[in-house]
């Protein structure tokens, strides 16, 4: 052991002297030794390599807790009646003692996080704990733990959820204390990050802790202080979002309870404006799980009750006063303010007004339920403020039309605006015309205030909602033309305000498309001259325009005329092209140095290119619509992103099944179809006008081009233009793709391309260049936005092509030098808050598990360094702990190597089918080494990124990876799941990341060598994510993602060859383990791999044209269809034990839900399993309480998808099959009145035996329940012989095949053809039908012929396997 160490054992050994002087000698010493940069350095190496036998920090923090449990004994046991002085004396010593722990805590942890998380964990709960350790202590562990803990990932990921369970409890307990000692904003702030951990890194929260949020409101009430209530409500929030899919009904109940003491706290107490967002979002929330989408009604999906009712009436109450409020304010308020009322407050009254609307109650009395609470009086209805209040429509067009300010009118316009967009069915028919009118007469008052874009948009959402309307009246269409015309003619004058351009274009484009206006020769002038600019406005504008109209060869242009006009006049197709390329800047186009609007603002893809070509066609209409109906790529369609909470509220109505999207299956083979661009012709002056014109544009620009002063952006705009409009040629046919790269445009927009490359090349000599980053950011994005990995055809693919030619060896290799420039250069460790990685020898280590294969991925977290955390704790507005993956971790330099990664990564993706300069297997490789052994560190925030970006992006989904770069690329993932393996969060984006990698574990030859290493080290990771997920040790999230990657799986292997999970020396097929999903314990889960199960039935691998989908063998079908049955049963079945307990209520419904939506999935893509999957819902009915209006809403769905009109006849189709395998059951409880009738919407027995009783009656007469028959007779009052007779064919062809057997030993088979003949006897008896069997055998031989073939079917012994397209089952159902 160092001397400086020895020094250091020692003080720690005195600081145990039973002697309160020595003790406070050695603190002064310890505090100096702690920060000797020798004992650091030697306590920093000891730590890291885990030896017990030297002293580390974690030894010197078990010495330090020994001096503080001395020194807190000596002041518990002194006297306690004492002087002042004495008192605040032993004050400080608490205080100073506390202090050193700070400091000590400080010191250890200032370069990482080196103590241990379950040392300072039981160190700060047996403090908090201990009410004898007073205010001081508690105070201070509870800082200690916000900033020293929950701020550090390393520890976050290391709190078990137990722990965190213990410390929500612990800190639940010390809010609801009432104590003055006690800081209540700090343990709210511990309590939101606990919850925030909790939620995140574990399933263990429950419905029970619900109870403490509903105390705490109820105090903040009672107390009327709000101290910490927006961390308390913000905690509300993560805890509903986490429990609402799991318990929805119960998260409902909270809802009814809580929100009328949030809304007495709202209008009794002063909140500040962040308390009041909060419980904006929180009745938002409770809005989005009452009515996810809308729903307005039970049957449609909503959760209802009366109370819920009257809360939302008094909602609205209070945001219509609230608004009032916000109005006045504004209105008296010095200095300039938003006229505008925040978006979410604006949703939430539209989502509320939608709900309470109703056309017919205009006005209600309310009782203000937020007066005073249940709690507080039995009897509290009594106490209850009762008011009237105004609803509807009138109350908007009130408020539009009152004498106001713009600060009083333009929430109402927000209001209705949005309300309009988002539920286009809340404006009834009526009130069309009378809000058009107010709008109409608010237009011509745009000078007088700011109120004109609120009143543009709400007026193009009008336009838009009446273009959804079919059942206009003619009157009521006449009227509203009139108002549109004026309206039209005002938004055209008013085009060339440039402010408010963008809502006069989006308005004229909402009028076009829903053809409210005739569109005249002066609309097309907005395009020619300067009443305004080129903008991405104008330019959807005139897209639509051009779709649905034609475009007129000339136009008089007046005046504006002379602005183009030359030496001859120009046709208007022309005017447009020179408006759009140029927007005035011809004439002195040579000597300009300006540069026209087209190049200075992104555009939507290819949207101008689209315009410019079809103009220059002989049918510009048929052209556009020809682009139009080409559906956008993904790449292009991953910006648009729904709604945080939307997928939970779609879950809400598919479990409802008020949504069915997974029952979309295409059932048929096909090929896909392509458009022909056969057809078009092309007007040669045109299209030379549009070549001249481009040429001058680029020409322009190369001429003016200098290194310092040209805009990146501009040239890669540019270019982008030039090969968009060869593109856009090419895919019509005009061109071909030789001539197009021959072209005099392609040269310029490689000499475009060329002066962008230097750029590209002076910055990989001065990567620390910051100036130029932004710059070099926007030119990466322009340029991943021009490629298309997609494999249809397409304008986007064809120009993406051309794009991609432009790209010079030198200037692609340079990205990549540069990229392993930057990935090289990294901030040391200790700047950047990353260290290296601490191997820590818990027990949870899975490397400890005897099978070595898939279970050696579990490792250690890597250490972060808390310093800055720590630091900045008092300040920080962050709850928690960042992820790893968060961009806050990066620097600008970091993000244009993130940026630059994912353009190479395109390119080498997309540049497979086509022609290109630059060798992609060179620039793969390039990329490929920055994540070799020697280069990837994933403890640094920016590799564990790039890592990321490479699994992503590099595995195209259509073009397959050679297998030697996927093995490369698979290689450091074990090692990053080892040392992510306890952060969910970065867990599941590797999961969601590294399932891109998939479809290339297919493609190569299964024996080979790279192929099979490549499917292991993919399948050990799997294998070892569902050994955690059986475990318990992975959240919801990461098991959504690992489900999304195991039917990935199955889609690349169905029959599950090689998709086999390793685990414990254990072989699982992939096509077994998947079913297990369906009994998880999260009901998001279980309905993903409902939704998914398909995948066990059908072949979905992809085929070289289309997605082809082939049934799987019978075999194992059927094998599947067990299997998930019983899964999907099994939580079902637990539940039922406990059906009276409340709490399962939510369980039970959900369990139900998934067992329906299985069995459906099965229903709809399984024709071989079509029959066994509907007795399986019936007999679900009684086995397991499948609710029949559930069942209903399937099959109504399922029998309409088959093409069946009603219900009633599909199920009528199936009924024979179902009743005898009802009747088969040997069990009392399954006779034919307990058949589940409803299902074929029967209302009662009765009518059911009377409307099926030809189906019904042969199953009773071949098993001899004729006291049955009897019974049914006399039900359906008629006569039991007559009902033989009319059966009779059908009970004939029940006995006839058992006569015509052979006998072969089959002992059953035996059995049942005696009892045929038994029966037969028993029908000629005379009791029965006597002699009158033979004439209805005989005038009944066409009919139970037809039967006899009916019932013939393929012999047993056929290969199920032989013929798997599903076109080969569809058809007549298989017989029974």
């Amino acid at each position: 052991m160092s001397l400086a160490l020895n020094d250091l054992l020692i003080c720690c050994r005195q600081l145990e002297h039973d002697r309160a002087t020595e003790r406070k000698k050695e603190v002064e010493k310890f505090k100096r030794l702690i920060r000797d940069p020798e004992t650091v350095q030697h306590l920093d190496r000891h730590s890291d390599s885990k030896q017990g036998k030297y002293l580390n920090w974690d030894a010197v923090f078990r010495f330090l807790q020994k001096y503080i449990q001395k020194e807190t004994e000596g002041l518990r046991t002194a006297k306690s009646n004492v002087s002042a002085s004495t008192q605040a004396s032993r004050q400080k010593k608490m205080q100073e003692i506390s202090s050193l722990v700070k400091y000590f805590i400080k010191c250890a942890n200032k370069r990482a996080p080196r103590l241990k998380c379950q040392e300072l964990l039981n160190y700060i709960m047996d403090t908090v704990k201990d009410s004898s350790n007073g205010a001081i202590y508690g105070a201070d562990c509870s800082n200690i733990l916000l900033k020293d803990i929950l701020s550090v990932r390393k520890y976050w990921c290391e709190i078990s959820q137990q722990q965190w369970l213990e410390l929500l409890s612990v800190y639940f307990r010390l809010y609801l204390k009432p104590s003055q000692d006690i800081n209540r904003v700090l343990i709210a702030r511990i309590i939101h990050s606990v919850t925030k951990g909790c939620c995140l890194q574990t399933d263990g929260l429950n419905s029970k802790f619900l109870d403490f949020f509903s105390k705490a409101i109820q105090c903040a009430r009672q107390e009327k202080s709000s101290a910490g209530l927006n961390h308390i409500l913000a905690a509300l929030i993560i805890v509903l979002k986490t429990l609402a899919v799991n318990f929805r009904i119960r998260v409902c109940e909270l809802g009814d309870e809580i929100l009328p003491t949030l809304l007495c706290i709202w209008t009794q107490h002063r909140l500040n404006d962040s308390l009041k967002e909060v419980l904006i979002e929180l009745f938002q929330l409770q809005i989005y799980i009452h009515h996810p989408k809308g729903a307005k009604t039970q049957e449609k999906g909503a959760y209802e009750s009366t109370k819920w009712r009257s809360i939302l009436y008094n909602v609205y109450d209070l945001l219509v006063n609230e608004i009032s409020h916000i109005g006045s304010r504004g209105k008296y308020s010095s200095g300039t303010r938003n006229i505008a009322v925040k978006e979410n407050l604006i949703e939430l009254m539209a989502d509320i007004c939608h709900q309470v609307f109703n056309e017919d109650t205009r006005s209600l009395e309310i009782s203000q339920t937020y007066s005073s609470t249940q709690r507080e009086s039995p009897d509290y209805s009594a106490l209850f403020k009762r008011r009237r209040i105004e609803l509807g429509w009138e109350v908007i067009k009130d408020h539009l039309q009152k004498p106001q300010n713009d600060f009083d009118l333009v929430p109402w316009l927000q209001i209705a605006a949005q309300l309009i967009s988002k539920y286009p069915t809340s404006l009834p028919n009526c009130e069309l015309s009378p809000l058009l009118m107010i709008l109409y007469q608010l237009l011509p008052q745009q000078r007088q205030g700011e109120r004109t874009p609120y009143v543009l948009r709400c007026l193009m959402e009008v336009a838009l909602c009446q273009g959804k309307k079919s059942d206009l009246q003619s009157s009521q269409k006449s009227d509203l033309l009139k108002l549109w015309i004026k309206i039209w003619s005002i938004t055209f004058r008013g085009i060339n305000s440039e402010q408010i351009q963008a809502e006069n274009f989006g308005l004229l484009q909402a009028i076009i498309q829903g053809s409210l206006v005739e569109v005249d020769k002066e609309f097309w002038k907005l395009f020619t001259g300067a009443a305004c600019r080129p903008s991405c406005p104008a330019a959807c504008c005139l897209t639509l325009a051009m779709t649905l109209y034609m475009v007129p060869e000339t136009v008089k242009t007046g005046v504006e005329q002379n602005i183009y006009e030359v030496n001859r006049n120009f046709s208007l197709k022309e005017l447009i092209m020179k408006w759009l390329l140029f927007y005035q800047l011809e004439d002195d186009l040579e000597d300009s140095t300006e540069m026209p609007p087209i190049l200075h603002s992104n555009f939507p893809h290819l949207a101008l290119e689209k315009i410019l070509v079809s103009l220059t066609m002989k049918n510009c209409k048929a052209a556009m619509n020809f682009f139009q109906s080409v559906p956008e790529c993904e790449h292009h369609q991953q910006g648009k992103k729904e709604p945080s909470f939307s997928e939970v509220e779609q879950l809400f109505l598919r479990t409802t099944f008020d949504q069915m999207d997974f029952l979309t299956i295409v059932k048929e083979c096909g090929i896909e179809k392509q458009q022909s661009s056969t057809g078009f012709s092309v007007h040669r002056n045109l299209k030379e006008s549009l070549d001249h014109s481009l040429l001058g544009l680029s020409g322009q620009l190369l001429n003016n081009y200098s290194f310092e002063n040209t805009n990146l952006e501009m040239l890669i705009r540019c270019s982008s233009l030039l090969v968009g409009v060869l593109g856009c040629y090419c895919y019509m046919g005009i061109i071909t793709e030789e001539e197009a790269c021959k072209s005099e445009l392609f040269q310029k927009a490689k000499s475009l391309m060329q002066c962008a490359g230097e750029s590209i090349t002076l910055f990989k000599n001065k990567t620390n260049e910051e100036s130029r980053i932004g710059s070099l950011r926007n030119m990466m994005f322009l340029c991943t936005s021009c490629l298309c990995n997609c494999t249809k055809h397409n304008p986007n693919k064809v120009a993406s092509g051309f794009f991609l030619r432009l790209l010079t060896s030198k200037l692609v290799n340079d990205i990549a030098d540069i990229c392993k420039s930057l990935a090289c250069f990294i901030k040391k460790p200790f700047d950047n808050g990353e260290v290296e990685s601490m191997k820590d020898d818990i027990d949870e280590n899975l490397m400890e598990v005897d099978d070595q294969s898939s279970m050696n991925l579990i490792d250690e977290y890597p250490a972060n360094n808390a310093s800055d955390a720590n630091e900045s704790g008092e300040s920080q507005n962050t709850i928690g702990a960042t992820n790893p993956l968060a961009e806050e971790h990066l620097s600008k330099q970091d993000l244009l190597f993130l940026d630059m990664l994912k353009f190479l990564c395109m390119c080498v993706t997309t540049a497979q089918t086509t022609t290109v300069s630059f060798r992609a297997a060179d620039i793969r490789r390039k990329l490929l080494m920055l994540i070799d052994s020697s280069t990837l560190d994933p403890t640094k925030f920016l590799h564990l990124h790039m890592y990321m970006v490479l699994l992503k992006e590099l595995p195209g989904e259509d073009y397959s990876l050679p297998m030697e770069d996927v093995v490369e690329l698979l290689k450091p993932l074990s090692n990053v799941c080892s040392l992510y393996r306890r952060d969910q969060e970065v867990c599941k984006t590797i999961l969601e990341h590294v399932i891109h990698i998939v479809t290339n574990l297919s493609q190569g030859s299964i024996d080979a060598e790279d192929t099979r290493d490549a499917q292991g080290q993919f399948l050990t990771v799997i294998g070892a994510f569902w050994h955690l997920t059986k475990e318990g040790k992975c959240t919801s999230s990461v098991r959504m993602a690992l489900v999304k990657c195991l039917t990935a799986l199955l889609e690349a292997d169905p029959y599950s060859k090689w998709a086999i999970l390793n685990v414990m020396r254990k072989d699982f097929p992939v096509n077994e383990v998947f079913p297990q999903f369906l009994a998880d314990n999260h009901h998001q889960v279980r309905m993903l791999a409902a939704e998914s199960i398909n995948r066990l039935f059908q072949n979905m691998k992809q085929g070289e044209s289309s997605r082809l989908l082939k049934a799987l063998p019978l075999k194992l079908q059927q094998k599947a269809f067990e299997n998930a049955y019983t899964k999907a049963q099994e939580g079902i079945r637990e539940v039922l034990h406990s059906a009276e307990n409340p709490e399962l209520l939510d369980e039970l419904y959900n369990r139900k839900a998934v067992l329906l939506t299985m069995i459906a999935v099965v229903l709809y893509c399984s024709p071989v399993c079509e029959k066994q999957a509907l007795f399986a819902l019936c007999k679900s009915v009684k086995e397991n309480g499948l609710e029949p209006h559930l069942i209903k809403k399937v099959l109504e769905k399922v029998s309409e998808n088959f093409g069946y009109r009603h219900l009633e006849d599909f199920m009528a189709s199936h009924l024979d099959y179902l009743v005898l395998e009802w009747l088969n059951i040997q069990d009392t409880r399954y006779g034919l009145s307990s058949f589940p009738f409803i299902l074929l919407n029967y209302t009662n027995v009765e009518d059911f035996y009377r409307s099926c009783f030809k189906v019904l009656i042969p199953h009773l007469v071949i098993r001899s329940h004729f006291d049955e028959l009897k019974s049914i007779a006399n039900q359906i009052q008629e006569n039991w012989r007559s009902l033989l007779t009319d059966c009779f064919p059908k009970i004939l062809v029940n006995i006839l095949p058992y006569f015509a057997y052979e006998d072969t030993g089959d002992r059953g088979m035996s059995q049942q053809r005696e009892t045929a003949a038994k029966v037969y006897d028993m029908l000629k008896d005379e009791d029965l039908l006597g002699k009158q069997i033979d004439h209805l055998f005989i005038s009944n031989l066409p009919e139970i012929v037809v039967e006899l073939l009916m019932t013939l079917h393929e012999p047993a012994h056929s290969d199920a396997s032989q013929s798997t397209d599903l076109c080969n089952f569809s058809g007549p159902s298989l017989p029974c």
